[in-house]
């Protein structure tokens, strides 16, 4: 059984503010929103071997902000830059390490989160909240059995999101 934790990148830059929407980073809100996703991953267990994540600035400085406190090998992905979620599951079942955490954007990480809900038919009130709406900074993990999303039977394990006001 492997585990996906598939990460929203947290609060960036208004478009305006940035040369690019690649170069948008993170706000100090990001920043803190980020250190607190991977505190919630330590206190809920998750010890994640590789991360994959988009190339884009507000993701790589999540993943720098949020995980810097595992041991991992870190992978920057150009196609994971607004990636569909077929292509999210792609870039998974691609590697072969036992906990992979995924830092991508919306609306492919929240629609594959919404998918694996779905297959998983959990009804808790926590996959309630997160079927449909994936907020910034927001992280769901899954423990995954097999390679075929239909078929591996997919849970969720744990699962945070911001407290906002």
């Amino acid at each position: 059984m492997r585990t996906l934790i598939l990460m929203r990148h947290a609060k960036a830059v208004r478009p305006h503010e940035a040369e690019s929407d690649k170069a948008r980073g993170l706000t100090g809100r990001g920043r803190r929103e980020s250190a607190e996703a991977g505190e919630a991953m330590v206190q809920a267990g998750l010890a994640p071997t590789l991360a994959l994540v988009s190339a884009a600035q507000r993701t790589r400085e999540t993943a720098e902000h949020g995980l810097g406190g595992f041991k991992l090998e870190t992978q920057f992905d150009e196609a994971l830059y607004h990636a569909a979620p077929e292509s999210i599951w792609d870039a998974f079942t691609a590697c072969d390490a036992e906990s992979v955490v995924i830092v991508g954007h919306n609306p492919g990480i929240g629609e594959l989160v919404s998918m694996l809900l779905r297959e998983s038919h959990d009804g808790s009130r926590l996959a309630r909240d997160f079927d449909g709406h994936f907020p910034t900074a927001a992280w769901a993990a899954f423990e995954i059995r097999g390679g075929l999303m239909h078929a591996a039977g997919p849970r969720m394990i744990a699962a945070w999101k911001p407290d906002r006001e």
